[in-house]
């Protein structure tokens, strides 16, 4: 497919970085330290608001979390591209470029960083970065590493915002298989925190689709109808532009399962939904796969959280 659309950002992207699960590294699953990722095609946005660093509107961040187990170390990498392809490597070691959480802050043998943009623009500036991560056993070895895709950091606007939807949950519970987020316990911004927050920046749509209309009759001796309740649900469509398989793997087996989901839409012309709209899960289509292309489209179906709007009678 081409797309050509010359009014809005060229950063477009295809791939986020998606595992979250801790597993033993073999050469397969380790990316060489000089590629961005394996299979992108083109950055990830991400947006700092220079005039506004609280508002959570206009300011990304993108969460890493790993349970890596008794006797490993971490360390978390953030790098800064030059136009060149020049690389300069900063270590993550405090909460310099977002909120550092080293092993077993949050719970034993639990790592995490939430990676916060503004604070990498203010102090590294705009452009080009990456992330990774690498664990080592006692011995000194690789056991994992993972290289996210490349973001490119840009002011937001809402040129730059046009076109995409920013997913952010409070994640709690646990996956049988997978990552166990209960029982944390540490400080996020000077509040105690029991859950891991979670945020994604995809291209797609976000936009109040009907409504589902229950209602509740008793008949009477004459035959009629007369009403007990009614109540009235908005539901929403989710589209997802050009996804990648491991970026669906991650919305649709984890985020959207978190028991707090909030979405925002930042199309031009999107009037049909409110700010942090909190939604729920309700069933999601097969994707849309071509056979010239990995990517995949997805339409993802979701209701209100809050369904409050009942009338009754009797």
């Amino acid at each position: 497919m081409i797309r050509v659309d010359p009014t809005v950002s060229t950063l477009n992207t295809r791939e986020y970085f998606s595992t979250k699960e801790t597993k033993t590294a073999s050469k397969g699953l380790v990316i060489s330290s000089g590629a961005c990722c394996y299979g992108c095609v083109v950055d990830l946005p991400a947006f700092a608001n220079p005039t506004n660093p609280t508002d959570r509107l206009t300011n990304d961040r993108t969460d890493f979390i790993y349970n890596v187990g008794k006797g490993k170390t971490v360390t978390g990498t953030l790098t800064k591209i030059e136009p060149d392809a020049t690389e300069t490597e900063y270590i993550i070691t405090d909460n310099t470029y977002g909120l550092f959480f080293p092993t077993s802050t949050l719970k034993q043998f639990f790592w995490g960083f939430i990676l916060d943009w503004y604070k990498v623009y203010n102090t590294l500036g705009f452009g080009r970065y990456k992330f990774n991560v690498t664990v080592e056993n006692a011995a000194s070895n690789v056991v994992l590493s993972e290289d996210s895709p490349c973001f490119r950091l840009l002011p937001y606007t809402c040129d730059n915002a046009h076109r995409t939807v920013k997913i952010s949950t409070k994640q709690r519970g646990y996956f049988e298989g997978g990552l166990d987020y209960t029982n944390l316990f540490y400080d996020l911004e000077g509040k105690t925190a029991t859950f891991w927050p979670q945020e994604i920046r995809l291209w797609g749509r976000f936009y109040r689709n009907n409504r589902r209309l229950t209602v509740d009759n008793i008949v009477s001796k004459d035959r009629g109808q007369e009403q007990v309740q009614t109540q009235s649900v908005r539901l929403f469509n989710l589209l997802l532009d050009t996804i990648q398989p491991n970026i669906s793997d991650r919305v649709l087996d984890d985020l959207l399962q978190a028991p707090e989901v909030y979405i925002n839409d930042y199309n031009y012309n999107n009037e049909t939904v409110g700010e942090n709209e909190r939604v729920t899960l309700t069933n999601f289509n097969e994707p849309i796969i071509t056979t010239l292309s990995k990517d995949e489209y997805y339409t993802i179906e979701l209701e209100e959280y809050f369904q409050n709007n009942v009338h009754r009678y009797r």
